[in-house]
């Protein structure tokens, strides 16, 4: 029996009244757990159990890669403002498909449950979702050990004195006369390099309101977008759908 603090990243229906739980926890990493009864409204798992939600979990829980079962739980935090709103849901739902798709089960990962729950509480607070999620992505890759280099040219390595171009294939920026190196890489302002260097080295915790032009935003998505899906090789479902509510305006 272990107690452990965790996130719901996932949760699956099983049977007539069950559910299965995928969570995120500093210690435990991420593990399946059993919350029977949890679909019946009067069940004392059912707020436990609930996408996003935070809370301290008493789990049966074996040193192997077996399921655990949930004896007990104390909700935190439900995050219901997020999942009573379709576009904050949508924003969380792609925190939390990183953390999963970057963590390994099992593996103690504090980095990822304290940079999850973060992105949790500022999005929960009203602070700027497509900001958080720039930041999150920066800060995943670096928890995963595949961050960009952003302070030196890409391509010749010098000290960066101002970026004309991001290189995917290199790995970063490109100085002025190295940007032809890369047919395809991406035209950036200096504004926006300075973001990705910015939201780097930032404590997450410390967030305060960063005001961004739309031009700016759409460099940042396309940099942060093409640069995760070339050294991840991962494809999320939850990105796609934002990308789709973007798009329709909905």
């Amino acid at each position: 029996m272990k107690k452990v603090e965790a996130i719901v990243l996932r949760t699956v229906d099983y049977g007539e009244s069950n559910k299965i739980l995928t969570l995120l926890s500093d210690t435990h990493g991420k593990f399946g757990a059993m919350a029977r009864g949890a679909k019946k409204p009067q069940s004392q798992l059912n707020s436990i159990s609930q996408p996003f939600a935070y809370g301290m979990y008493m789990v049966a829980i074996g040193e192997g890669r077996g399921m655990g079962t949930i004896i007990q739980a104390e909700l935190h935090e439900s995050f219901r403002a997020i999942r009573e709103d379709l576009f904050k849901a949508a924003y969380a739902s792609y925190v939390v498909e990183l953390a999963d798709r970057f963590v390994e089960e099992r593996e103690p990962s504090q980095g990822v449950f304290l940079l999850v729950l973060t992105m949790l509480t500022h999005l929960e607070d009203g602070k700027d979702p497509e900001i958080l999620v720039r930041l999150c992505e920066m800060k995943m890759l670096d928890l995963a050990g595949i961050r960009p280099e952003l302070h030196h040219c890409a391509h010749c390595y010098k000290p960066l004195m101002q970026a004309v171009r991001f290189s995917i294939i290199h790995g970063g920026p490109l100085c002025g006369d190295c940007h032809h190196s890369d047919e395809r890489a991406i035209w950036i302002k200096p504004v926006t390099l300075k973001l990705l260097q910015t939201f780097q080295g930032m404590d997450v915790r410390r967030l305060g309101d960063i005001k961004v032009g739309n031009d700016v935003r759409l460099q940042l998505g396309k940099v942060m977008k093409q640069y995760i899906d070339e050294y991840s090789g991962v494809t999320f479902k939850s990105r796609t759908f934002l990308e789709q509510l973007h798009k329709y305006d909905l």
